[in-house]
């Protein structure tokens, strides 16, 4: 696979700004791709209530304005901060993809920010969206992962450089799971020392880590398979804890391979690592 070329980030004021930025446009660097920047402005009647006892329809009119002004207000600002940060790293600023060096732009749109990811991201090679604050899993994260149809890159809120060298791959021979590592190519021929991680409680299905390391012999990446041992109650965590102690600053897997319902009942390995994984996740759905 080629390198990816368009890259979408959905950007909110919702704390860490500066730092999500730079971390957004270090991937731009590091692919010498475009970085579509989208910032989605929900009108306020969205959220304002149509009747609330015993307020005017005046009133409320006040209260749309207010909040559409300080909305316009923060954009402006994040838009700003924008422009100041890709001018101090090296990335032109432009609507169009620039062969040869990275490049991004800004995007001011309407609507809510998970319907608007879901959809754009369909024409995007990688959308690079932040980690939950406090562990949690945000809406806008899901349909990235869920409804993009595309390779999601979710980036620690802080982590500010992008250069993974040392990279583990999460194998359990299901469709998401090679999807990722197709999608991961570009990075794993970068990486200096790749590990294909088989949890016990999967390492008895096929194609196993050995037809995957075939596989990427033909792609002329060298890697290591290694069995993860069940020391906790979560996959998750055996697995986070294998990349932790390899010192692995990058992690690709499949994205919610269980049905969706499971997922939510018993945690899943996806659930865990978005909620604990201080390292990027390279995720396919």
């Amino acid at each position: 696979m080629n390198d990816p070329r368009i890259l979408l980030m959905p950007l909110s004021s919702s704390g860490e700004v500066s730092e999500r930025l730079q971390g957004a446009l270090a991937v731009a660097k590091y692919f010498g791709a475009q970085l579509q920047v989208l910032h989605a402005c929900a009108h306020p009647s969205r959220f304002v209530p149509h009747e609330i006892a015993g307020l005017s329809r005046q009133f409320m009119q006040e209260l749309e304005r207010i909040a559409d002004t300080q909305a316009r207000e923060d954009a402006s600002q994040l838009r700003r901060l924008f422009k100041q940060l890709a001018d101090q790293g090296g990335v032109a600023v432009s609507e169009e993809y620039l062969p040869g060096g990275a490049s991004a732009c800004w995007h001011e749109v309407e609507g809510l920010r998970s319907e608007l990811v879901a959809r754009r991201g369909r024409v995007a090679d990688l959308l690079v969206v932040p980690q939950g604050r406090n562990g949690t899993i945000s809406s806008t994260l899901e349909a990235a992962i869920l409804q993009s149809g595309s390779p999601v890159l979710v980036m620690p809120r802080t982590q500010t450089n992008f250069a993974p060298q040392c990279i583990a791959i999460a194998w359990n021979g299901s469709p998401e799971a090679a999807r990722a590592v197709r999608s991961a190519l570009p990075l794993l021929r970068r990486g200096r020392d790749v590990r294909i991680l088989t949890h016990e409680t999967t390492s008895s299905r096929v194609p196993g880590p050995g037809s995957l390391q075939a596989y990427l012999q033909c792609h002329g990446i060298d890697s290591k398979p290694q069995r993860v041992e069940q020391l906790h109650r979560s996959d998750g965590a055996d697995l986070l804890q294998a990349a932790q102690g390899f010192h692995c600053d990058l992690i690709v897997m499949g994205a919610y391979s269980h049905h969706r319902l499971q997922q939510q009942a018993f945690g899943g390995v996806t659930r865990h690592l978005l909620q604990h994984s201080a390292m990027p996740l390279l995720l396919c759905h």
